[in-house]
C-alpha cells in the first residue's frame, strides 16, 4: 500500500466518509492542472450531460460538502 493509499485511508476516517474512485480520479486530474474543474469531472466519470460535470466540479471542491475531497486534493499537491 503506497503512502497516498494510507492517507486516503485517514482521510475517509477522520471525516467518516468514503473516498470514491470517482473523487481520488476528479483529485489527480485538478492537481494536475491541465483541464478545466469540469473536465476533470467528466475525465473521472462524472456525468457530461446538461453541464452536470461543471456542477459537480463546483460541489467535490467545496470543502463544506465535501472535506474530504479537499483534503484529498491538499495531500496530492504536497506529493
Amino acid at each position: 500500500m503506497s503512502k497516498l493509499d494510507k492517507k486516503a485511508l485517514e482521510i475517509e476516517e477522520e471525516h467518516n466518509r468514503k473516498l470514491t474512485n470517482r473523487q481520488k480520479e476528479f483529485a489527480r486530474h485538478y492537481v494536475d492542472g491541465t483541464h478545466s474543474n469540469a473536465e476533470c469531472a467528466r475525465l473521472a466519470g462524472y456525468s457530461d450531460t446538461n453541464g452536470i460535470c461543471k456542477i459537480q466540479a463546483h460541489k467535490l471542491l467545496d470543502a463544506s460538502n465535501f472535506p474530504h475531497v479537499s483534503e484529498y486534493i491538499r495531500e496530492l499537491r504536497e506529493e
